[in-house]
């Protein structure tokens, strides 16, 4: 009889965890008595039906309360199964998302003492570990897996590649929550992948901000609130009244016919939405996005940009366009000087109609060190070359100190007035221009003239040289006068 009881009550306990493991929403209000709002619902849902699930969010919407209720989902009906949570800081993986954890979980089993750790056995446990190692991530054959990344903009590129590394089952899962502050980072790389589902959240339209425009408590007293909102909204975003506006605006009170231009940190923090500007940035991701927008290719002339690589694990990148139109995009690692001419020789002759003389197709290069060998050996083949020295002097030098600043300022303004097109680029190239061209940050000098950081800083932060973006900007920085000819512009 004890047997029989013991059995029936296995399956029960079987029949409700295949029953927690579909809807962890039910598993959050029926064993952590934890009530998400509508945003985190979906979020919890999702992540059953999609095997990358991506969370860009406002401040104080509850990311925290949701991962932490859904580590203790994942432990709790994946047995055997592992869960790995990490952050930047070892602040944000002990003292923020693990200290959710252990408050969903209450004397619920499983819990270590004081590390960040829930386990029962050696093949089911989850850890919170600080993204320092990628290593880390390697190794783990169980079927059930799931990977959150917190805080996820802070998170390095090796720790992407290795969780990705471990998506080699349908039962894998990975999910990357984050406030959407840079547009440099990997986890825009892979916003822009177009292989998560992506879940957006603002503070506008949380369920406290509905209750109070209406009168009523907040649902979530924890959570944000409408005073904080609208300190945010006077703070950071610049009202146009009842102005003409375009769609990154938004009506303040909704209805109320009254509208606001969002700053970076308000898109933000705020709108849980990527910046359409950086604070600091030269490109915006607006320009970026207008780029992508393929318009015909214009009767004008071809132009070619070359930035040479300096350095062992630095790129030979070339870049050919005809008017506003981008063709093509090549980047190759340890060429000699006669192996890049005779590539620009051959560009000039592939991509030229027939009335064109390939000799007469302007070639840019960038003229600092190895890349005066390049310009000697095109010249000396009668080719039309434009030696471009990054330190040398602007053309408008009131508002910039080098031509380098100048020329990435250069490109940025014509990709957001939609004079460039990089449709037709493959994926991969599109890939690189983007994380590169959206990285480099720029100060005022003590002229007040715009100063775009040196290169060596923007290689540190992306880990590769901009040298695709360099050869990009080279090949618009001059732009045609007249359909064939040529001015450097600012």
């Amino acid at each position: 009889m004890l047997l029989l009881v013991l059995s029936r009550e296995a399956a029960v306990a079987e029949l409700a965890r295949r029953r927690f493991a579909a809807d962890p929403v039910l598993y959050a209000e029926r064993v952590l008595g934890v009530k998400y709002t509508p945003d985190q619902e979906d979020i919890a849902r999702s992540i059953v039906d999609n095997r990358r699930v991506m969370v860009i969010a406002s401040h104080s919407v509850g990311k925290s309360m949701i991962m932490g209720g859904l580590t203790n989902w994942h432990y709790d009906v994946h047995d055997p199964g592992i869960t790995i949570t990490t952050a930047p800081t070892k602040n944000q993986v002990e003292d923020v998302l693990w200290k959710e954890v252990r408050r969903q979980r209450g004397n619920r089993p499983g819990l270590m003492p004081k590390a960040p750790r829930m386990e029962s056995s050696a093949e089911h446990f989850a850890v919170g570990l600080t993204a320092s190692k990628s290593d880390a991530f390697q190794g783990r054959h169980e079927a059930n897996v799931m990977i959150v990344f917190d805080e996820a903009v802070g998170v390095d590129a090796p720790f992407w590649d290795a969780a990705e590394g471990m998506m080699t089952s349908d039962e894998r899962r990975l999910v990357a929550i984050m406030n959407p502050t840079d547009v440099s980072s990997r986890a825009y790389e892979e916003f822009c992948s177009g292989r998560w589902h992506i879940i957006q959240i603002s503070a506008l339209n949380h369920p406290n901000i509905e209750a109070q425009l209406r009168g009523e408590p907040p649902p979530f007293p924890a959570a944000v609130s409408l005073k904080w909102v609208e300190e945010k909204i006077e703070s950071w975003c610049t009202p146009l009244g009842q102005s003409p506006h375009t769609e990154e605006d938004f009506e303040w009170p909704p209805e109320s016919g009254v509208w606001y231009r969002p700053g970076p940190l308000f898109e933000s923090r705020v709108m849980g939405r990527w910046p359409s500007q950086a604070t600091n940035s030269v490109w915006s991701n607006a320009a970026w996005q207008a780029c992508l927008i393929q318009k015909p290719i214009p009767q004008a002339a071809l132009a070619i940009g070359c930035d040479v690589a300096r350095f062992g694990d630095d790129f030979t990148s070339i870049h050919v366009r005809r008017g506003r139109a981008s063709l093509y995009h090549f980047t190759v690692n340890g060429w000699r000087t006669g192996q890049i001419v005779g590539e620009l020789k051959k560009l000039a002759k592939l991509f030229c109609e027939d009335f064109e003389d390939p000799r007469n197709i302007m070639i840019a290069v960038d003229d600092d060190g190895i890349g005066g060998g390049v310009v000697d050996g095109l010249v000396e083949g009668g080719y039309f070359v434009l030696p471009m020295n990054g330190g040398a002097v602007p053309r408008v030098p009131d508002d910039y100190p080098n031509v380098r600043s100048e020329a990435w300022f250069c490109s940025a303004e014509l990709a957001g007035r939609g004079e460039i097109d990089v449709s037709r680029l493959s994926k991969e190239h599109q890939q690189l221009l983007m994380t590169q061209l959206l990285a480099p940050t720029w100060q005022l000098d003590s002229s007040g003239r715009r100063v775009v950081e040196k290169k060596e800083l923007t290689k540190k932060r992306i880990k590769r040289s901009p040298d695709d973006a360099d050869a990009f900007n080279l090949c618009h920085y001059a732009r045609p006068t007249t359909s064939f000819s040529f001015e450097v512009i600012g």
